[in-house]
């Protein structure tokens, strides 16, 4: 696991970087078991037609990586005491986004209401094809975040493209959403996983 950056808007977003061996590794399992996964689009927003939940097929280590990095991201707020007494992972799922697919602006829930979640780049594309107008700021198929909050020269917005290996943890109460890509037959491949703080 590498910690590359915070980002905060308001709300903090934390960003690492997971080792190819590690994404090879899930990539293997939905390639080879993805027939057999759940399908969870009536739990999520997106306008995604393959959406599985993963989480019964990852083996300790990745769930032991989610943990790490849900509890870095804790650390640094431990002095606000929310009274939690558990970390607890809750529900992890791919998501298959082809083109003309989108993901609207939403936020998360798990058992508890207070809570990270995250988006890792499991497959990105080299090409998200035409922008059909403002050519000179291209936002097909990436990643947005909204914070809670705001005014004037209050920076709320973070939108970024994703390479695989890339994740991104966040409050559940975040909004975020991906942006449609056009022109291309490959697949822009995320996992969520959603972490409760149990208080």
């Amino acid at each position: 696991m590498t910690f590359q950056r915070k980002i905060t808007l308001g709300q903090t977003i934390y960003k690492f970087k997971m080792s190819d061996d590690m994404i090879d590794k899930i990539n293997k399992i939905y390639d080879k078991k993805s027939k057999d996964m759940i399908a969870h689009n009536e739990h999520l927003a997106g306008k995604i037609v393959e959406q599985k939940r993963i989480d019964n097929y990852l083996d300790d280590d990745v769930k032991q990586f989610f943990l790490q990095c849900f509890t870095m991201y804790l650390n640094e707020y431990s002095q606000m005491s929310y009274g939690i007494r558990e970390v607890r992972l809750f529900n992890a799922w791919v998501n298959e986004m082809k083109e003309n697919e989108y993901n609207p602006l939403h936020i998360h829930r798990g058992t508890s209401q207070l809570g990270l979640s995250s988006v890792l780049c499991l497959k990105s594309l080299s090409d998200y094809g035409k922008e059909y107008s403002s050519e000179k700021s291209p936002v097909n198929g990436t990643l947005e975040f909204i914070a809670n909050g705001g005014g004037t020269f209050y920076n709320t917005q973070y939108r970024t493209y994703l390479n695989p290996g890339d994740l991104f943890i966040f409050p559940y109460d975040m909004w975020h959403g991906v942006y449609p890509f056009n022109s291309t037959k490959k697949i822009r491949r995320t996992l969520s996983y959603n972490c409760d703080m149990i208080v």
